[in-house]
């Protein structure tokens, strides 16, 4: 169906149906466009020619500039805006299901914040991430944040300009309320330049409804109660063995393992590839095409192991959206935190608990048959070298319980530049004495430090906290499907994955963005709103037997 008029009587004599329709065929377009845009970012990370990154760049500003401009087209406005007065009139539930509503909604916010930013900004940002990300990888290789610094100093200011854009417009009211509260108590006009609030406009846009002085209480409750355990654990002056991770292993076969790992747990390799690249992420166009990454090292089993099953995760929850409504807004995951529990219950809940290693452990002895020490490992002493506590400079490695600092680290250090308390260059001395305060460790160079992770290089600025939202999100989810599932420990320790993973697709995946927050996911399916304190009792309880506290 195509709309060739626009006017409010041709509109008007359109059914509901067939506005929704036309609405959703819209929709499905720019998600294919999207997808295509999806692949183009894996080629880049994955298996991208160095030379083409220039090119690459432009064919990623032109592919967004066409489906920015499909978002913000007249045509896709004018029948959301027709859909909207007809909600106003009418009763659209005797129409429409509650997923087809949810679709409603979400497309005609998209809409709103998308007509708000500039085409040229758009494009802009599209070609500066292209370029941004090829600096990164570049200074990351020769550990030189000085060779970084001026494409992320265009980062901030860019991400200042797109997210001003919409907080000015209107998109986002509590951002709005704190920029103007700012400008009011600092005597500024609405001309000056004034950056309070843009941080929560920009956390918005991963944790749709996430208040940032809520996110602020949330961290400053780990730190009164993980520094304190961390110390604990510290002042044990012991740690159990783990030196049998760190032998050195195949690559190959640790690969074999690995993807063995994936499809057990219910990654379908007809529908997804798994790849190597320098950062582990999981992506793709489509739920039939899913592309995962993870990296491997020769001397740290552990490593390839859980970087595998945490992409998994995230895979897994791609390829299990709800069917029926594939290209829609509502098929879409609910928020980054979501995406992230799932991936993080499958990694920790899962992969560092006794019940997956007592399945898991004899195929890994069977594929390195050779090493001596690994053959003489019990489940006890390998779940409890696995879950070793050790402070560490690079997050994707670091153990759950240090986990959340280098969170919180990189949500200050963000959240100071965007909000301009500090300057680019003023990054890594911050990042330094974080890491000294935090976890007692002297970062001895950039890509230890400040160069690690792929996220500013993007533009993807407010995208740090889901990582610790995910966590609470996953203990809470997980502790419901222990309650949901009869014998599911012992399910697990028979490799029988699937029955959480259906679980999961039922009561998760298929959900998508059905509802406005992932609060009231959680709330909808366990009864309570996101609770940290079951998040803290979680590590508590495990790291206190584990280390005999």
């Amino acid at each position: 169906m195509t709309v060739t008029t626009t006017t409010s009587a041709d509109l008007r004599s359109e059914s509901v149906r067939s506005l929704y329709d036309q609405v959703m065929a819209r929709c499905k377009d720019i998600d294919h466009l999207m997808g295509i845009g999806g692949i183009l970012h894996w080629d880049q990370e994955v298996m991208m020619p160095s030379k083409a990154a220039a090119v690459r760049s432009e064919q990623m500003s032109v592919l967004v500039g066409v489906a920015h401009e499909m978002l913000t087209s007249p045509v896709h406005g004018a029948l959301l805006d027709e859909l909207e007065h007809r909600k106003q009139h009418e009763d659209l539930t005797a129409v429409l299901n509650p997923y087809e509503l949810a679709n409603i909604r979400l497309a005609r916010k998209t809409y709103r914040d998308e007509t708000l930013v500039p085409r040229d900004v758009v494009k802009a940002s599209a070609a500066l991430n292209s370029k941004s990300s090829a600096a990164w990888a570049a200074a990351r290789k020769e550990s030189d944040f000085a060779k970084f610094a001026p494409l992320l100093e265009e980062q901030i200011k860019m991400v200042r300009k797109s997210i001003g854009y919409k907080i000015l417009g209107g998109a986002n009211e509590e951002a709005g309320k704190i920029n103007a509260k700012a400008r009011a108590s600092l005597g500024l006009s609405e001309t000056d330049d004034c950056y309070k609030g843009y941080y929560q406009g920009l956390m918005n846009l991963y944790e749709t409804g996430f208040k940032e002085d809520r996110l602020q209480a949330l961290f400053a409750d780990l730190k009164k109660h993980l520094i304190p355990l961390i110390a604990k654990i510290k002042a044990k002056n012991f740690q159990h063995d783990n030196s049998f991770l760190l032998r050195d292993y195949d690559i190959k076969r640790q690969t074999e393992f690995s993807h063995s790992l994936a499809k057990k747990i219910g990654f379908d390799t007809d529908a997804g590839r798994l790849d190597v690249s320098t950062h582990p992420f999981s992506g793709g166009a489509h739920p039939t095409d899913v592309r995962m990454t993870t990296r491997y090292t020769l001397n740290n089993l552990q490593e390839g192991i859980t970087g595998t099953v945490h992409e998994t995760g995230h895979s897994v929850y791609e390829q299990g959206r709800n069917k029926e409504y594939f290209g829609t807004p509502v098929s879409h995951a609910l928020s980054l935190g979501i995406h992230e529990s799932q991936s993080l219950l499958w990694e920790r809940m899962v992969g560092l608990d006794k019940p997956f290693w007592t399945y898991a452990l004899p195929l890994l002895k069977e594929k390195f048959p050779e090493d001596t020490q690994l053959q003489s490992v019990t489940v006890d002493q390998f779940y409890n070298g696995f879950n070793r506590v050790e402070p560490g400079f690079i997050r994707i490695e670091a153990d759950e319980v240090t986990y959340p600092m280098h969170v919180i680290l990189r949500y200050e250090i963000e959240k100071a530049l965007v909000e301009g308390d500090i300057q680019v260059a003023d990054v890594p001395a911050h990042w330094n004495a974080k890491m000294k305060e935090y976890l007692g460790l002297e970062v001895t160079e950039d890509r230890l430090g400040c160069l690690q992770d792929v996220h500013w290089s993007f533009g993807m600025v407010g995208y740090f906290p889901t990582y610790s939202l995910g966590s609470i999100y996953a203990v809470q989810i997980f502790t419901h499907a222990r309650e949901k599932i009869p014998n599911l420990d012992e399910h697990l320790a028979k490799g029988e994955f699937h029955v959480l993973k259906e679980w999961l697709n039922k009561n998760v995946h298929e959900q998508g963005s059905l509802r406005e927050s992932g609060d009231d996911l959680v709330f909808d399916m366990t009864g309570k709103h996101l609770d940290s304190s079951l998040y803290v009792k979680y590590l508590t309880d495990k790291y206190t037997a584990i280390y005999d506290l």
